[in-house]
């Protein structure tokens, strides 16, 4: 009995009665498991892709197609913003359902109020349009609002007369007994000088007379007053005597469209707001072409009713030498401000090298004595106490900057400013240095530079050798 326990706890204490751990090795990530991984990451990044370009989608609801097709562009200041994706005709085929995507920077195209419109050529008495799709394919035009964001926009079935509406323009409505030069797109004139055009023209609503939308641009707004007179100037007028024939015609295109003339008295009242109504006069007044409003004309790029300064036309001129003498001469602009002539130092004083009996100034037209010294001079600006114009610019309307700022230059009164943005300007000690990248030449020596946040002036645009640079209104200039 005692050797079987025994040999049974041999049995049981043998190596082959413990539980043995069996080690398996592990598995190793083969390169099968990266072609399908790769494909899933490709998918997703092709599938976003897709999403992204995708755009942002709006449907243009359009009486007629007029050509437009898929693929067409959609632009918008001449820049492809979106791109025309389908085309099809409207429930009840009562017009044209335009599906459009717009770029993803072009989404705030989408606004209320915006307006989109197709590009076709047009001849019409105003002129020639969408010329560039007479060879080219038709594209859709569009003018952004500023409203909410939205997905759906009623087309127009023509170009609008005025494609931008700026803040401070205006719009009023002129009431007539019968259509005469009220016409679309005809121009508003003030001394025949184009200040507006009429938007629409219908019946007014119990059919008792005409009414026309017209469009003020903000840079001539502050000329439509309460006492403002509005008259028709379309049409031709002939004058038969015996010493012959007289013919008289404001321009070709109110002999041809129409037109609308506008003349504000001295004592007009205030200035009238958007929606305000006048009655049209069938004749000019007698004595308008003497009336002076005094009114502040602007400019689109300043804000409403900031004036735009006058500079006058200023050469110097002077002689060189002793033995063998030269004829020198120097001309550029000069600004006549309450406390004298504002302009270069090189421009209101002569030469080092100059015979001072042979220096002869002239500021618009007038010979001006060179008897004394500027006032002062400070930075290449000088100040000369001296007056050739009843007018000048006011103390208050100047000032001295602080920083780095957008800009307009003005030169000649007759034509467009120059901007200057900030970014094109590096501040120096007492001026700013302009952007060899900016189209100035010497005929822009001595622009006033006005700042387009408030319309004051900061300092005069000083160009030598094709370098130019922003002298600035010293501190101690500044009221």
């Amino acid at each position: 009995m005692t050797n079987k326990r025994n040999r049974n706890a041999d049995i049981d204490q043998s190596p082959a009665a413990v539980p043995q751990a069996i080690l398996k090795p592990a598995r190793r990530l083969t390169w099968a498991w990266l072609v399908p991984s790769a494909a899933l990451i490709l998918a997703g990044w092709l599938a976003y892709s897709a999403w992204v370009s995708r755009g942002f989608i709006i449907t243009v609801q359009l009486d007629q197609g007029h050509g437009i097709k898929t693929g067409h562009e959609v632009r918008y200041r001449g820049i492809t913003v979106g791109e025309v994706r389908k085309v099809k005709l409207a429930e009840g085929f009562d017009g044209v359902i335009v599906t459009v995507s717009l770029a993803t920077q072009a989404d705030q195209l989408a606004h209320s109020g915006s307006r989109f419109w197709v590009v076709r050529p047009q001849l019409g008495l105003e002129g020639v349009q969408g010329l560039e799709t007479l060879m080219g394919p038709r594209y859709l035009a569009v003018a952004p609002g500023l409203g909410a964001l939205q997905r759906h926009f009623i087309g127009l079935n023509e170009p609008p007369v005025v494609e931008t509406i700026e803040p401070g323009d205006l719009e009023i409505v002129l009431q007539a007994t019968k259509r005469g030069g009220l016409r679309r797109g005809a121009p508003v004139t003030y001394r025949q000088v184009p200040v507006g055009a009429v938007l629409s023209v219908g019946l007014a609503s119990d059919g008792g007379a005409v009414e026309a939308r017209v469009h003020i641009e903000k840079a001539y707004a502050q000329l439509v007053r309460e006492g403002t007179r509005f008259f028709s100037v379309g049409g031709l007028e002939a004058d038969v005597s015996l010493t012959g024939v007289s013919l008289e015609v404001e321009s070709l295109a109110a002999l041809l469209t129409g037109g609308i003339a506008l003349a504000t008295p001295p004592d007009a009242g205030e200035i009238v707001r958007t929606g305000h109504r006048f009655v049209m006069d069938a004749q000019p007044p007698e004595d308008w072409l003497t009336w002076q409003p005094m009114a502040v004309i602007g400019n689109s790029m300043l804000p409403p009713g900031a004036p735009l300064p006058t500079p006058l036309r200023a050469r110097i001129g002077w002689r060189e030498g002793r033995w063998i003498t030269r004829a020198k001469s120097r001309q550029g602009w000069v600004l006549q401000t309450d406390d004298g002539l504002l302009g270069p130092a090189d421009l209101l004083g002569p030469n080092g090298d100059a015979d001072r009996e042979t220096v002869v100034l002239e500021v618009a037209g007038t010979v001006v004595e060179l008897e004394s010294e500027p006032s002062w001079q400070h930075g290449g600006l000088a100040l000369l106490a001296e007056h050739v114009t009843p007018t000048s610019w006011p103390a208050q309307r100047r000032r001295s900057p602080s920083e780095v700022e957008d800009c307009l230059a003005v030169g000649d009164p007759t034509a467009t400013p120059l901007p200057l943005a900030a970014a094109r300007l590096t501040a120096q000690i007492g001026s700013w240095a302009v952007d060899p990248a900016v189209p100035v030449d010497e005929s822009w020596h001595g622009a006033v530079v006005v700042a387009r946040s408030d319309g004051f002036v900061v300092g005069l645009l000083l160009v030598d050798d094709d370098e130019a640079r922003v002298a600035l209104i010293p501190p101690s200039f500044a009221p």
